[in-house]
């Protein structure tokens, strides 16, 4: 007889930084440098920021286009370019959006 083992859930939840823009798949994370107790932290895997968390991608998108809708187009858009990517600040991500092309 042979016993299977349960497969792990898949992992659903949404990040951003705190001190960046970065966002992305908590599947996506860099964990920071070991702290005094030994524990590793999740990152942004560019600039090392701290990270929020949402349950799920989907809560991510909806409120990006709920700040769409409160007089921000092409909000939305712009996010989903920059998926990924790190920058500083909004202003910086804004200014590198408009640029690349």
């Amino acid at each position: 007889m042979t016993t299977s083992i349960p497969a792990k859930p898949k992992d659903n939840r949404y990040v951003y930084g705190i001190g960046c823009t970065w966002n992305d798949s908590v599947a996506n994370v860099a964990l920071t440098a070991p702290g005094p107790s030994g524990h590793r932290l999740p990152c942004c895997p560019h600039c090392g920021s701290m990270l929020f968390e949402m349950d799920g991608e989907e809560k991510w998108w909806a409120g990006a286009q709920r700040y769409e809708d409160a007089g921000h187009p092409g909000y939305v858009e712009m996010m989903r370019w920059a998926k990924g990517k790190c920058f500083p600040n909004l202003a910086a991500l804004e200014s590198a959006y408009k640029a690349r092309t």
